[in-house]
């Protein structure tokens, strides 16, 4: 039960640093570009090989340590300010600017005469992209009830498209996937 105990103690102890960091600290953590790492030695340095305890100094900030032996590698992470100088600290990682959040977009009005669905699911049925394209001429479509349709065909970052480009990228994806879903059916 003593176990038990002791990591509830340390459970706590891990919440309560978590409390006093800020909400970078934490998203830089979650976002892997920070890391936790326990300040204490291993019990018995003796044990570990000499790239271990070179990696152990280094990740300490120890040096120079290049030439040096077991024994002088063990009393240089012992008492770090006998031995050699220590080197330079790293400098501490910057924190994490947080994400912008990104607000959905505002809804597409289209023209009301235009049903978008009716128009992606043809589009989804045509064999071409100039059968596609001569439909879509047909429908005279303005930019607002293209982008309508690019909504149902689940295309994101359109809103900047030229009328041009978009009616290529919901003709590609439109048929494009129709194409890709038929191969697959045939197995």
């Amino acid at each position: 039960m003593s176990e038990l105990k002791k990591l509830a103690a340390l459970q706590a102890r891990v919440y309560e640093f978590l409390a006093q960091q800020d909400e970078a600290t934490l998203e830089a953590i979650l976002g892997g570009t920070a890391r936790l790492a326990v300040a204490g030695l291993p019990r018995d340095l003796s044990k570990l090989t000499v790239p271990e305890l070179k990696a152990l100094a280094k990740e300490r900030g120890l040096g120079p340590f290049g030439k040096l032996r077991k024994a002088e590698l063990i009393e240089l992470l012992t008492n770090p300010g006998s031995g050699a100088p220590p080197a330079e600290p790293p400098p501490p990682p910057a924190p994490a600017a947080p994400r912008p959040v990104a607000s959905p977009p505002p809804p597409v009005i289209a023209r009301s005469d235009v049903d978008a669905a009716a128009i992606a699911s043809r589009l989804r049925e045509t064999e071409t992209e100039d059968e596609g394209a001569s439909y879509l001429d047909a429908q005279h479509l303005d930019r607002e009830s293209l982008l309508a349709v690019a909504a149902e065909l689940q295309l994101t970052r359109v809103d900047r498209l030229s009328q041009k480009e978009l009616t290529k990228r919901v003709l590609k994806q439109a048929i494009g996937a129709r194409r890709k879903f038929a191969g697959l059916r045939k197995w």
